[in-house]
């Protein structure tokens, strides 16, 4: 007993240790460490500090009030300039790439402005530019006013567009704003993250209109010693518009000059994200599971859950407290180890009782399908010996041959040969969600949608059907040289409402299905051999199929019992051939004979190419056809006159 406690305690410490580990080096690991972030980001977006920022906006009202478009005439951005200088304002940063020239008058307005006593930054940014020559260069492109203070304006979106970091460059634009007024700035530390401010407190904001005109649209002293940020904010747009980790509360998106402004609250206060090593969370998440594996050695389900909970409610309470102190620190780390370790320890405790199950399991599995033993064990119910009424896709196979090749070989050749061939078709029946009814002789029955309900019953059944054929490739190479090398595996698939359920007496009995759906089956594996074929489906089964698969038609039988025909089809991998069938389908039956005729002989001359296999199935058509347009150039048509040849 002691000796498999410490196994348990080892297994639980260790399995989640290595999965941890794994989990670390999967893709999957930095997004949700991204979606921790923007939650916590969110949630503890703290109000704005007040460090004499202010945003101008060029946004939708001060558009319309213009009666303007962007770009705007540089003589307003002039007049806008001198008007902030008259009002006090200790600089402004423009979030505008005037890389290009327009008027002489406007562009020399601007200049004339930009000499005044009042710092102004230009824009400049880095640009991505492909060429014939080369595949990829950035280029630096400045304002044209080359005197001017500039700033690099560009921002680090991470790789799933959300801005999260801190622009790092030396030159970025909030730095050289808050230089060049003379204020004091904390530089972002190495991998800064930025410090978003609760959205319900927006930034200190003014329309372009506004800036215009302070003295008559503002209140006095509005702008005195304040530093201005100007840029376009015209969020309908879309322009300069940037994915930020408030899309949590629902604010997903800010122009790119209340970016700005918000790294310069945050250089001016020195308020930056800082990441912790990640070795920090790692180590953290391994002495979680050290500690609630220790405390649980011997395993006890709700004691587990407990000890799990407040952890993890102490991460989750010591990461906000880090990330309101400035510092990264991720709880994921710690989250998942707990989760891993109780999910182990679960498991653990899940397969020790399951391997007394299992004992009962293999004595009963003796008897009936596994998955009837699987569903009898979940119901906890004695079976019923009834059945019940449903939709079912029957595959019935037969080997033919083999009775013939079983007089050469001895009885243990021939079971050895039997129980390779049964395993084959067992794993191609389970691999495609059957269950296996039961084995007569040398053929196999199975079905679909019972007793666990499968909407794909018909392509799941095809799909057996097809990879059966193949083994039984394999099987015929496994066997050259024997009297078995030569067998053919027949198999017919008819869906149709069948009674299935567990049939028998209080002392045996067995899951299956009965009813004429099951008979139409059979019957359809044993028409194979007069088409040549080695899979044979009804209508029934096609229409079932939950798309169109390559099905040749073939005929319409009459299977015995029955006095309708119906219509059979086989897989067929040549299109083409395909298509001439179902053409022939659509001609007889409309009692088109002569088109008929001609889609024969079509027909034969692709399948020679194709299917060498299916142009005789083409001349007995052809012959019936044929008789059949004889008839009706010297009698009156009938509409059942094909129908009936059919059934001959």
């Amino acid at each position: 007993m002691a000796r498999d406690t410490a196994r348990q305690w080892a297994l639980r410490l260790l399995v989640p240790l290595l999965l941890l580990a794994v989990l670390h080096l999967l893709p999957v690991w930095q997004p949700l460490q991204r979606l921790e972030y923007d939650l916590f980001s969110s949630l503890t977006a703290p109000v704005r500090p007040d460090a004499g920022v202010l945003v101008i906006g060029i946004d939708e009202p001060s558009l319309a009030a213009l009666q303007a478009t962007p770009p705007l005439p540089r003589r307003l951005h002039a007049q806008l300039v001198e008007a902030l200088s008259a009002a006090g304002a200790s600089g402004l940063g423009i979030d505008l790439l005037l890389s290009t020239a327009q008027s002489p008058e406007d562009d020399a307005a601007l200049g004339r402005a930009l000499q005044g006593r009042m710092p102004v930054v230009l824009a400049s940014a880095q640009v991505a530019v492909q060429t014939g020559q080369v595949a990829q260069y950035r280029q630096t492109l400045r304002s044209i006013f080359a005197q001017a203070l500039h700033g690099d304006v560009g921002m680090q979106p991470d790789d799933d567009g959300v801005q999260r970091s801190a622009p790092p460059q030396s030159d970025a634009m909030w730095r050289v704003l808050a230089q060049a007024a003379g204020r004091s700035v904390v530089p972002p530390p190495p991998g800064a993250l930025l410090r978003y401010y609760a959205p319900e407190v927006a930034l200190p904001y003014v329309h372009y209109t506004q800036a215009l005109d302070p003295a008559r649209q503002l209140a006095p002293g509005a702008l005195q010693g304040r530093l201005m940020l100007l840029g376009q904010n015209t969020p309908v747009g879309g322009v300069d518009q940037f994915t930020t980790p408030l899309r949590s509360l629902g604010h997903g998106t800010q122009s790119g000059v209340m970016l700005h402004a918000t790294a310069l609250i945050n250089g001016l206060t020195g308020d930056w994200i800082v990441p912790a090593h990640p070795a920090g969370p790692l180590l953290q998440a391994a002495a979680a599971i050290v500690l609630v594996a220790a405390l649980t050695r011997r395993w006890r389900g709700w004691l587990a859950v407990w000890l799990s909970v407040a952890l993890a409610l102490l991460a989750l309470i010591g990461g906000l407290w880090a990330y309101l102190q400035g510092v990264w620190w991720p709880t994921l780390p710690t989250l998942v180890a707990l989760v891993l370790h109780f999910n182990v320890g679960a498991t653990d405790s899940y397969w020790r009782e399951r391997r007394q199950r299992e004992r009962l399991r293999l004595d009963f599995g003796r008897y009936v399908p596994p998955a009837v033993v699987s569903a009898l064990i979940a119901s906890g119910t004695a079976p019923a010996i009834s059945g019940e009424r449903r939709e079912l896709t029957l595959l019935f196979s037969d080997l033919a041959g083999f009775t013939s090749a079983s007089e050469h070989l001895p009885p243990e050749s021939v079971a050895q040969a039997l129980n390779a061939y049964f395993t084959r078709m067992t794993y191609a029946v389970h691999r495609h969600g059957g269950t296996l009814d039961k084995f007569i002789g040398d053929a196999v029955m199975a079905f679909w949608n019972a007793p666990v309900a499968e909407p794909q019953h018909a392509a799941r059944a095809l799909a057996c059907a097809q990879e059966m054929q193949r083994e039984m490739q394999a099987l015929r190479s496994q066997w050259a040289g024997t009297p078995f090398a030569d067998l053919q595996l027949r198999i017919g698939l008819h869906t149709g409402e069948a009674a299935v359920g567990h049939l028998g007496s209080e002392g045996r009995f067995t899951y299956t299905a009965v009813g004429d759906a099951v008979n139409t089956a059979a019957r359809l594996e044993g028409a194979n051999k007069a088409f040549g074929t080695g899979i044979l489906l009804s209508e029934a089964t096609r229409s079932a199929l939950p798309q169109p698969a390559q099905l040749l038609w073939l005929d319409a039988v009459v299977l015995a019992g029955r006095s309708n025909g119906i219509n059979v089809y086989t897989p067929c991998s040549d299109a083409p051939l395909v298509a001439i069938s179902l053409d022939l389908q659509s001609h007889v039956r409309a009692g088109r004979w002569h088109d008929a005729l001609a889609c024969c002989a079509e027909w034969s001359a692709r399948a020679l190419q194709a299917a060498p296999g299916l142009a005789a199935q083409a001349g007995r058509l052809r012959l019936r056809l044929q008789a059949l347009a004889d008839a009706e150039a010297s009698t009156e048509p009938s509409d059942a006159g094909f129908a009936s040849a059919l059934d001959k």
